[in-house]
């Protein structure tokens, strides 16, 4: 069978694979649509994760199940299901207790498995099936379910983190995919006030449909001090940091918005940093109560049936992101160049394998 695979640093080719071998709790499926993101783009143009080098990339797909070890009991052949963008041995004790590099430790791109591929090929292997596919309830589409992992799973795990009350005010910082899943998410938790900060004209309007109730443009200013005078002086009670930039600055700001025993939850990936400097005058010179987290998306079966229901009945929706819908394998490649393009009209591309 053919598989996308990261050949080298700045290049990933479709080549023949392996059909990959599954063992008794394993399923073999057979993806149906696939999507792109940044995290892809950057894996192939920076390498990383060199853990990923040789192997088949992707980890956004859903799909129908082709194959079914013995011991298999929850899914037959032709399900449609969602595959997890973290793929986790929940056999190992260390995964039940939520630790989240256990979450990852059986993904293509952390496990020192060779074998481990990712979702852009023909077939894929599904280590522990009956624990990490979910089922697509009828009446969601692929691309509605196709951006529930890791989409969705990371913004609604970020806003989790924020353990947002009834009527507070949030600030989302950053609204691509994932920080309108996070304006969405703080929506569905009861946020009074939903903040968002971006600059593209068509990112901004998709926040307001997902529940926010006020833009800040970065461009226009210091984001701190914007959101200041809207607030009247009076710091928020939790932020989301959806947004890229520099590191140190956009997790200092964070803070700094932030009330005295308040919420930052960082979702970002930022792979360009080192290190981060945080002044201590944000943390009050150390005497200050303020709960920073970096948050993974939460995986398994139950935590992915839960918010594909919420989109079977009506709660919320991941189509309105998903700009670009391309047909057929061949166009893998160009649903990774609108990633790399930056054209302002891209938000979330999927490819609909025919």
């Amino acid at each position: 069978m053919k598989g996308y695979v990261l050949q080298e640093k700045g290049r990933a080719d479709w080549q023949e694979v392996p059909v990959p071998e599954i063992g008794p709790f394993d399923a073999l499926v057979r993806p149906t649509a696939v999507a792109t993101c940044t995290t892809d783009v950057h894996l192939i143009d920076a390498l990383s994760l060199p853990g990923a080098l040789g192997k088949v990339i992707g980890h956004e797909a859903v799909g129908v199940v082709h194959e079914n070890g013995d011991q298999v009991t929850d899914f037959q052949v032709g399900d449609r299901v969602l595959l997890p963008a973290g793929l986790a041995d929940w056999r190992h004790p260390r995964a039940q207790r939520g630790e989240a590099k256990y979450h990852q430790s059986r993904s293509p791109y952390f496990s020192d498995d060779p074998r481990n591929g990712g979702w852009f090929s023909e077939l894929v292997a599904c280590y522990d099936a009956d624990s990490n596919l979910a089922h697509i309830p009828d009446g969601v589409t692929d691309v509605q379910a196709v951006a529930v992992d890791d989409m969705a799973a990371t913004g609604f795990t970020g806003v989790e983190r924020m353990e947002i009350q009834f009527g507070e005010v949030v600030v989302i910082m950053g609204v691509g995919p994932v920080g309108l899943m996070g304006a969405a998410g703080a929506a569905l938790r009861g946020a009074g006030r939903i903040i968002a900060v971006g600059s593209r004209p068509a990112t901004m309007e998709l926040a307001k449909q997902y529940g926010a109730t006020d833009l800040i443009d970065y461009k226009a200013g210091d984001v701190h001090d914007q959101i200041m005078a809207l607030t009247g002086g009076v710091q928020v009670d939790s932020v989301l940091v959806a947004s890229g930039g520099d590191a140190s600055d956009q997790i200092s700001t964070a803070m700094r918005l932030t009330k005295l025993g308040g919420h930052v939850s960082v979702v970002s990936g930022f792979f360009d940093d080192e290190t981060v400097t945080i002044p201590l005058e944000v943390w009050n010179y150390g005497v200050m109560e303020k709960f920073l987290t970096a948050a993974q998306a939460n995986q398994g079966r139950d935590w992915m049936e839960r918010l594909l229901l919420l989109i079977a009945n009506g709660k919320f929706d991941t189509a309105p992101m998903v700009t670009h819908v391309l047909h057929g394998w061949d166009a893998l490649s160009d649903s990774l160049e609108l990633m790399r393009s930056r054209d302002q009209n891209v938000v979330k591309p999927v490819v609909v394998i025919d």
